[in-house]
């Protein structure tokens, strides 16, 4: 194989590496969006997110609490990891198909 050819299967390995790495530190972030339930006239905060067919509301306490900034920074910090592990799978079909032609 050429040169090209191994610079190409190094970037795709690197590609897969990143991938898998994105994707473990899924488990440790929420996934979902915050939503406000009104009852009574007092708002509520939730966790909203699918499981399956499932969908779960989870409890995070009464509007206008100040600590969930916390669960807020991890939401924004999954969905810009979701938009790089998108990128990182459309740069791996494109290094696969430069990998076949290479060979």
């Amino acid at each position: 194989m050429n040169d090209i050819g191994f610079e190409l299967n190094v970037r795709l390995k690197n590609n897969q590496d990143r991938q898998i790495e994105i994707n473990n530190k899924f488990e440790y972030l929420p996934k979902g969006h915050i939503n406000i339930l009104y009852r009574n006239n007092k708002g509520y905060y939730y966790l909203t997110y699918r499981e399956g067919k499932k969908v779960n509301n989870d409890y995070l306490g009464p509007a206008g609490k100040a600590d969930l900034n916390d669960v807020m920074g991890k939401l924004k910090t999954r969905d810009s990891l979701v938009k790089e592990l998108n990128e990182l799978k459309k740069e791996e079909i494109t290094l696969k198909k430069l990998i076949k032609k290479a060979k």
